[in-house]
């Protein structure tokens, strides 16, 4: 069976492993139109997760685009915005740019578009530093590229923003944001500034598919020491319960 048949039946961290582990070889032309097919399908999935899991923090009175505290988070909508043709502009505009996507990535941008599920649960009951799931969207992208001159001062990369730190995700002064290096001609990308290491898709795992959105509240994480009510309310475990595995 081809990739993309092992894939839909159920082979689904095999699949990503072994085109992560081609590196820029899932571009070669035998490759990557199945490697493309299965970072399509793993989106869709992602994205019918991430739509069950706003669902169930709506149907709790969740207030999105706030920040824990209650403060409104400036010119966010919050939740999910779907993929439009000005966000695929801008990821087309910013792919001529810099150089190729991961594939991930783009297809996260392509059939996602971008989330966030930052706001402030009832009665103020989620834990600080959740790190609740977020993704900007290509134009954020952009704006920052617009900025710098890291493309023009003789570096070889381009630090795409992907969503602020955790810190900044609870109104609290932080670090850089979480970013992905570009180009990068790879089925995926390591996520730099989350302290797991891991790559985009595996992020996603662990945020939908483990913690319902809110990877920070493992006891593992670095921001357990800060938390001066490290209960997670059952509530919270129960947003991953029947989301479909990728």
């Amino acid at each position: 069976m081809g990739y993309l048949q092992r894939y839909l039946a159920g082979e689904y961290e095999a699949v990503c492993r072994e085109l992560c582990d081609l590196g820029e070889g899932v571009r070669s032309v035998d490759v990557f139109p199945e490697a493309e097919a299965v970072a399509l399908a793993l989106m869709e999935r992602v994205a019918t997760n991430i739509d069950q899991i706003i669902e169930r923090l709506e149907a709790r009175g969740y207030q999105f685009a706030h920040y824990p505290d209650g403060e409104p988070v400036p010119g966010l909508r919050g939740g999910r915005i779907r993929p439009s043709s000005e966000m695929l502009a801008a990821m087309n505009t910013l792919t001529a740019r810099v150089g190729a996507l991961p594939l991930s990535l783009r297809c996260f941008w392509q059939v996602v578009g971008e989330v966030t599920l930052v706001g402030r649960a009832p009665d103020g009951e989620l834990p600080g530093y959740s790190d609740p799931l977020w993704v900007e969207g290509p134009q954020v992208a952009l704006a920052e590229l617009e900025e710098v001159s890291s493309m023009e001062d003789g570096s070889d990369a381009f630090l795409c923003p992907i969503a602020p730190d955790v810190f900044h995700k609870d109104n609290v002064s932080g670090g850089a944001p979480y970013e992905i290096a570009l180009p990068n001609n790879a089925f995926d990308a390591p996520l730099q500034g989350e302290w797991r290491g891991m790559g985009l898709v595996a992020y996603l795992r662990t945020a939908i598919l483990d913690w319902g959105g809110f990877p920070g509240l493992s006891e593992q994480s670095p921001q357990q020491q800060w938390r001066l009510d490290a209960a997670v309310p059952p509530w919270v475990l129960e947003l991953k319960n029947g989301l479909q595995p990728f």
